[in-house]
């Protein structure tokens, strides 16, 4: 397990380039869950050739909790598909439309059942490649990605930001984190360190790097935003875990 990552010259050149990358445009894209709801989200496409990362948001949130990093992630090397889930609200001026979808069809919209909407996108962006995918969550989503990581061979690895036991126990982790077999990167705030490291303890240790600011940092994804006072470390983290996965 890695807890402290040093940035070479060459991660610091890596990532000014990031920081000053032009945003690529988005269109609004859905797509049918395997319960038959209609999930919303935001595609930022490069090219054919690239996988598909799935942005999961937090909490109260939606597609656009991604409106500001969606880009930076397509820097990295991927297209990118921002969800609404159907449990949320509205974050940066974006209405979660999934939210209002599911209510209108009565359909159950608890924290664990955002578990079918991030499925239903790995379904759809496995399909439009023929690769597997990787997940980024946020708070409660990241908790559901480490758990689907390890459960769903479409996956091929996982950003976690700020994971925690949001659902109580009533994930089954204790039976599938052993079997993960997939490199996982898990991030969160000092605060939330012990939190998250004792949420991915069943992870096998060699699949897991980890990392939280000297100090401070935030919680989720905001944690990668410019207002962030730490949010270079983030990234610098985040481009020393891909190099390390793809060697």
């Amino acid at each position: 397990m890695l807890k402290q990552l040093k940035y070479p010259a060459l991660f610091l050149f890596a990532f000014f380039a990031l920081a000053l990358a032009k945003i690529n445009a988005q269109d609004k894209i859905t797509f049918i869950a395997p319960d038959r709801l209609l999930v919303t989200g935001d595609l930022y496409f490069v090219n054919d050739s690239l996988p598909y990362m799935i942005l999961c948001h937090d909490l109260k949130s939606s597609r656009g909790e991604y409106k500001d990093l969606a880009h930076r992630f397509n820097k990295l090397g991927y297209n990118c598909i921002a969800l609404d889930m159907r449990v949320g609200g509205t974050k940066n001026g974006v209405q979660n439309e999934t939210v209002s979808m599911a209510d209108a069809k009565h359909m159950a919209t608890k924290p664990i059942d955002s578990e079918i909407d991030i499925t239903g996108a790995i379904n759809y962006a496995y399909g439009r490649s023929n690769k597997k995918v990787v997940l980024v969550g946020s708070g409660y989503s990241a908790s559901l990605a480490l758990y689907l990581g390890s459960t769903n061979p479409r996956i091929a690895s996982v950003f976690a930001f700020s994971p925690a036991d949001y659902f109580n126990g009533t994930l089954d982790t204790k039976t599938a984190f052993p079997k993960c077999t997939i490199p996982v990167f898990v991030a969160s705030s000092v605060a939330e360190a012990s939190a998250a490291k004792a949420y991915v303890s069943g992870i096998p240790s060699s699949k897991v790097t980890m990392f939280s600011p000297a100090n401070g940092g935030a919680h989720g994804t905001d944690a990668l935003l410019s207002t962030t006072e730490t949010n270079h470390d983030y990234w610098l983290s985040i481009l020393m875990y891909i190099r390390q996965v793809q060697h």
